[in-house]
């Protein structure tokens, strides 16, 4: 659970920005290291899409521009949700909300990893903000950029491994220059993104340090409601740090499952 997370619910009818993990993807349902590799939702996770996208709808929000990722349970979440609203609504999708890649560990399951290196060096590759899992063979890094999406995106979309700090540096320019940019034109907007990602821009928006980032943990298809401002910097400020779920209760016990299990 987010420390900092307000405990009471309510509408985001106020919020200008919105964080949405994806659904549950075929590789949550495994319990498998994921990062990059690009799975796709479970029916149950599709489900879980569309019923945040009409929960959203309901409240009378309703996003200007959705920015999501470039893997494949990224943009289909935002595929789905973005039919609760009956007018078109663009979809951009940017590789820095990418998730983390975990490299070496990167299709194993977690339970395996655990049992083979110890749970302490599980949880600082899983958890910690400077753990930087082994770096995927040159050969397998090779591979999988001459495949989708990584073909056509620039070579620094994907690197031999990344540590949660990698990803909080990737994360923050996209939020001073595109994040930013839609807020500055007055637009509301929908993040889509995967759990390391949106934890990643989390810690920028919430000024989070290593210990408040490792207790974060996002549910899948929950909306995260947040009220930003820029400063005179261009830099954005949330009116409440962490942001306010709109289904509080069932998004907290769900963070609290996700804990227990050593963390997104």
């Amino acid at each position: 659970m987010h420390p900092l997370t307000a405990a009471a619910g309510g509408t985001p009818s106020a919020a200008n920005v919105v964080l949405l993990r994806h659904g549950e993807s075929v590789a949550n349902a495994r319990e498998l290291f994921t990062g990059v590799i690009d799975v796709g939702l479970t029916p149950a996770g599709e489900q879980e899409c569309l019923l945040a996208g009409r929960r959203l709808a309901e409240t009378g929000w309703a996003p200007d521009v959705v920015c999501t990722s470039e893997l494949v349970r990224g943009w289909r979440t935002a595929e789905l949700a973005v039919t609760a609203w009956p007018e078109p609504i663009t979809v951009e999708r940017d590789w820095r909300l990418n998730e983390r890649n975990y490299g070496a560990l990167s299709g194993y399951l977690k339970a395996e990893i655990a049992d083979r290196f110890g749970y302490e060096q599980f949880l600082h590759w899983r958890r910690s903000l400077q753990g930087r899992p082994p770096e995927l063979p040159a050969e397998t890094l090779a591979l999988w950029r001459r495949l989708p999406p990584f073909d056509r995106l620039p070579e620094e979309a994907l690197s031999a491994t990344e540590s949660l700090a990698d990803v909080v540096e990737r994360v923050r320019p996209w939020t001073t220059d595109v994040l930013g940019g839609h807020l500055a034109a007055g637009h509301r907007v929908l993040v889509v993104a995967h759990g390391n990602s949106l934890r990643a821009l989390c810690a920028v928006l919430d000024r989070l340090d290593g210990v408040q980032l490792a207790a974060l943990n996002l549910p899948n298809a929950r909306p995260l409601a947040y009220r930003l401002h820029p400063d005179a910097a261009g830099e954005l400020w949330p009116e409440v740090r962490g942001g306010q779920y709109l289904d509080a209760a069932a998004a907290h016990a769900e963070a609290a499952v996700i804990a227990a299990e050593g963390g997104t």
